[in-house]
């Protein structure tokens, strides 16, 4: 997709949780986390699996994953929309999982949500500054006429004229309800918003408008991010760190332009080679490499990738193309390189694998071959080139 010119990265980070030295103490903490659903009577269905990791105040950390990855769920458990099986959620150091509707009420001044599709996520009865004040009257820290007042000033923060506070949502188009969405989310002062696939349902030019506003506010006041993608790309543009899911369960995790330009886990570069090139013969060749390689794994991903995996394997063994027993028969364990977590038996020397620790490496990684290498140093360039 095409994004601004500029990116986090650029700027560098505003902090990273969880690491020692002068990093910021988290705003969010989860631990541990797991978010059961009932499908029969008396089954269940593990969406999340064990999730732990932390956000810093103006911090922007990424879930990104394909469906049913358990991102979403993540999001929900912050919010109080989906019970914690088991686990910790913290804010600020206080557990918030099974608060109370007045507690979760009050957090709710901190504690801020911008939905995926922004033609339902306002009430169309209502005018736009009905929309922004009822949060501002809610806290009982707003007369009417000072609730004006900031919705005036959050609409032209958000970069809408003054008199949209007096018409309805269905005057606007979809980026201008998310930024209406955006300026509600901000009406009270959150310090973190959940961000649920907030720019997925938007057109591309209006994406960039939107992650461009979102980074300016972040720059301005200093709120942070829980921003939560299918698209890996739109994820590099924006976060700080990214963590990375498959089927409930966490994958990869580190600084977003490590990650992303240095993949470890096979299931990060599957997420990578799902993003287009702005090239047509980079992208056919580019497609047809990955499919040579799929045929020389012996791996099936057409029907393998619906098999269930069991809680004592790793979950992406039916589609890597480097699975060995071992992947199978025991679920790997948190391997850290450099700066980055990799949940993966090719990074464990003591795991058993055959390739373990052989071609272990930021650089080399086992998934990269030298054509794939190639490609992906010439379509960053297209896209500099694109970009400027």
């Amino acid at each position: 997709m095409s994004t601004p010119t500029t990116s986090r990265h650029d700027a560098g980070p505003a902090g990273t949780a969880g690491q020692t030295g002068d990093a910021p103490e988290a705003l969010l903490t989860i631990e541990g986390l797991a978010v059961d659903y009932r499908v029969r009577r008396r089954r269940t269905f593990r969406a999340v699996d064990g999730v732990s990791l932390s956000v810093a105040p103006g911090e922007t950390v990424g879930l990104v994953g394909e469906s049913g990855s358990g991102k979403s769920t993540i999001g929900r458990a912050v919010l109080g929309l989906a019970p914690a099986t088991e686990g910790s959620i913290r804010f600020e150091g206080h557990e918030i999982t099974g608060l109370s509707r007045r507690r979760r009420a009050e957090l709710a001044q901190d504690l801020q949500v911008v939905f995926q599709d922004p033609y339902s996520s306002l009430n169309p009865a209502m005018t736009i500054g009905q929309i922004l004040s009822e949060p501002l009257q809610a806290s009982g820290r707003h007369s009417a006429g000072e609730a004006r007042q900031v919705i005036g000033r959050l609409l032209d923060r958000v970069a809408l004229p003054a008199d949209a506070a007096d018409r309805y949502p269905g005057s606007f188009s979809g980026g201008q309800r998310q930024r209406i969405a955006i300026a509600r989310a901000l009406s009270i002062g959150a310090r973190l918003i959940v961000c649920d696939e907030s720019v997925s349902a938007l057109d591309v030019s209006t994406q960039a408008q939107i992650l461009l506003l979102l980074q300016e506010l972040q720059a301005e006041l200093g709120v942070a991010y829980l921003f939560i993608s299918h698209d890996i790309a739109v994820i590099n543009h924006l976060a700080d760190r990214v963590v990375v899911l498959y089927r409930g369960q966490v994958m990869e995790s580190g600084p977003a332009a490590q990650v992303c330009s240095a993949p470890l886990h096979p299931y990060t570069r599957v997420l990578l080679d799902a993003v287009p090139v702005p090239h047509p013969q980079l992208q056919r060749r580019k497609r047809e490499e990955r499919q040579l390689a799929r045929a020389g794994s012996g791996v099936d991903v057409r029907t393998d990738s619906d098999t269930d995996a069991g809680a004592d394997s790793c979950p992406f063994a039916s589609r890597c193309p480097f699975v060995a027993d071992v992947c199978r028969e025991q679920r790997p364990r948190t391997i850290q390189v450099d700066a980055v977590g990799v949940q993966c038996h090719l990074y464990d020397e003591t795991s058993g694998h055959p390739r373990a620790g052989i071609t272990v490496g930021p650089a080399s990684g086992p998934a990269f071959t030298p054509s794939e290498d190639r490609i992906t140093s010439d379509a960053a360039q297209d896209k500099r080139t694109h970009a400027d």
